[in-house]
């Protein structure tokens, strides 16, 4: 999880490290670009304890953004204020990288 924390750091990004024990790595103040959320600020958490292995099954997303149940989202066992968007990640032996994290968020997040 740390190295993905770090790679996420040297992009930009603020990076909680009080989810480690989950093995997730949240990017704190993270501004949707677009879709329907566009502006929104939220937190994003990324599973990445075995990062650069096992790509990320999903995101945690905290605030509420979508109803649950919908489309894959789920409780997350985060907290009661988190959800987990079930999202596979495409062509993760080509770029097994925090950047291609980010733009697989950016696609999770414009077809909410």
């Amino acid at each position: 999880m740390e190295a993905l924390a770090k790679e996420f750091e040297s992009l930009g990004y603020v990076v909680d490290r009080s989810f480690a024990q989950h093995g997730i790595a949240v990017i704190r103040g993270f501004t949707i670009g677009a879709g329907p959320h566009a502006g929104k600020t939220i937190d994003v958490g990324v599973a990445g304890k075995d990062f650069p292995f096992t790509p990320p099954a999903g995101i945690h997303v905290r605030p509420l953004i979508a109803p649950n149940g919908q489309r894959n989202i789920n409780n997350s066992p985060l907290g009661a204020d988190w959800q987990y968007w079930s999202r596979q990640l495409p062509n993760w032996s080509n770029e097994r990288t925090a950047k291609h994290i980010i733009s697989y968020i950016n696609k999770v997040l414009l077809d909410a």
